[in-house]
């Protein structure tokens, strides 16, 4: 069985969380508590086989390298560390968004 890894939440992913729950709490608080679940879920998904999604941007190192996984209709926008057997949760967007800038 390989190695687990260690989430990271940044800042930034967790201002991102609260404000999709806030945004989808507009129209239902269990829907954007259930949605939050699933983004979690997904998160914890990457604790095995983290480098599982195609390289996004920062191709000159490995450890500068940042992944994204779509969770429909938004994308999670992560860092593997080998390193220190981590993943770091960069920021979460609606896939309609521009990509995001500053996290390459």
């Amino acid at each position: 069985m390989p190695e687990r890894y260690h989430i990271v939440i940044q800042p930034r992913a967790a201002a991102d969380l609260e404000t999709i729950h806030r945004y989808i709490s507009r129209d239902s608080s269990n829907n954007a508590a259930s949605f939050i679940r699933s983004l979690i879920a997904a998160f914890d998904s990457l604790q095995e086989f983290p480098s599982r999604y195609a390289v996004y941007a920062g191709r000159r190192s490995p450890s500068e390298a940042v992944r994204r996984m779509p969770v429909l209709p938004y994308v999670i926008y992560y860092r593997v560390r080998d390193d220190a057997k981590s993943v770091d949760i960069l920021t979460v967007r609606h896939g309609a968004r521009k990509e995001p800038r500053g996290i390459r």
